[in-house]
């Protein structure tokens, strides 16, 4: 991994798109490493955070009246509005600061101003690193819980006729009805269009699903569309979509509780998952194929579950580096039958 040094001035600029909810993985993975190269990274952090957190509330490029946001800004400072461009009166605002946080402004600004996509409409990204879960509520009112090593992207007009939302890895939607304004779901590998539901949507690759929990939804994948009943679930494997009916809901949506749920899996199938939300891959013995595991994991780190293989079954599980650095740097684990 690179690294950042503690002078590089592109760090505000990073901070400023961490803040924003832009930063890619990679900048994310930077950025924590830069905070723990020394305190006083880790105290200019959190001193830009207060910046930010003071003046975004104020401060919206999105606002289609950009002279009232900025005297907003202005009077929020103290400092009497001016007849003059934006950029002129940030200026001056900016001079009415302490030198030290006239970087982190002029990184804030430079993002506000040259962030992709910087319209009416816009859009807003929720992102999740590996081993860590969120939950969000959308400004329609849906509920959102967004598993690891996903993202999920919206646009602030969210709340206008059309409820669109772009998916990349898995997420549990509880939407808001509205029969009028349909919440469609929309993923590389297959789509769900809902008026007031529940359900999750896996879709961290091609082999897809959607599995229902309440309502009704009609979701398209494989070149089928299918509408789904409670207790339903859609699975797209190897380009076929299959519809399972009665399945066990918690085995896909209990993740969202901490809880992950494995009945008889086969290895392959338990380290698919694992690899989802963990940064690790697995080298798995082809004398295990047909090896099965039945167990519950309620936030075991990877360490502990590696060792779980082993209680259940005679194998060995080896890392090819530190388990507990997972996030940071890819692991790969090689299991082999004793």
């Amino acid at each position: 991994m690179n690294h950042i040094g503690k002078d590089n001035p592109n760090i505000n600029i990073i901070i400023a798109r961490y803040f924003g909810g832009d930063a890619t993985p990679d900048e994310i993975a930077w950025l924590r490493d830069w905070i723990e190269q020394s305190p006083k990274n880790k105290k200019d952090f959190f001193e830009q955070q207060d910046i930010w957190e003071a003046l975004l509330p104020s401060f919206d490029v999105t606002d289609n009246d950009t002279e009232k946001a900025e005297r907003r800004v202005l009077a929020k400072a103290g400092i009497k509005p001016r007849s003059s461009g934006l950029v002129k009166k940030l200026i001056v605002f900016w001079s009415k600061i302490a030198a030290v946080a006239i970087l982190p402004l002029l990184a804030i600004t430079v993002y506000f101003l040259v962030r992709p996509g910087n319209t009416p409409e816009s859009y807003v990204t929720l992102s999740t690193d590996y081993g860590c879960t969120s939950k969000a509520a959308l400004p329609d009112g849906t509920v959102v819980w967004l598993n690891a090593n996903s993202s999920l992207e919206y646009s602030r007009n969210i709340t206008d006729n059309t409820r669109d939302v772009n998916l990349r890895g898995e997420a549990y939607f509880s939407v808001k009805a509205d029969a009028a304004n349909p919440f469609v779901v929309n993923t590389p590998y297959i789509s769900v269009t809902a008026t007031g539901t529940e359900f999750n949507v896996n879709a961290y690759d091609s082999d897809a699903s959607v599995t229902l929990s309440e309502g009704k939804v009609e979701a398209t994948g494989a070149g089928k569309r299918v509408a789904l009943l409670p207790g339903e679930h859609l699975a797209i494997l190897d380009g076929h979509a299959t519809v399972s009916k009665g399945v066990d809901l918690d085995r896909y949506c209990a993740w969202r509780n901490g809880v992950l749920i494995f009945e008889n899996d086969s290895i392959h199938t338990i380290c698919r998952r694992l690899e989802q939300i963990y940064n690790v891959s697995f080298d798995i013995d082809p004398a295990l194929a047909g090896q099965t595991f039945r167990f519950i994991l309620k936030g075991e780190n990877l360490s502990e579950i590696m060792n779980l293989f082993e209680l259940t079954a005679p194998v060995t599980c080896v890392s090819s580096g530190n388990l507990t650095d997972a996030v940071n740097s890819r692991q790969t684990i090689r299991i082999k039958r004793i």
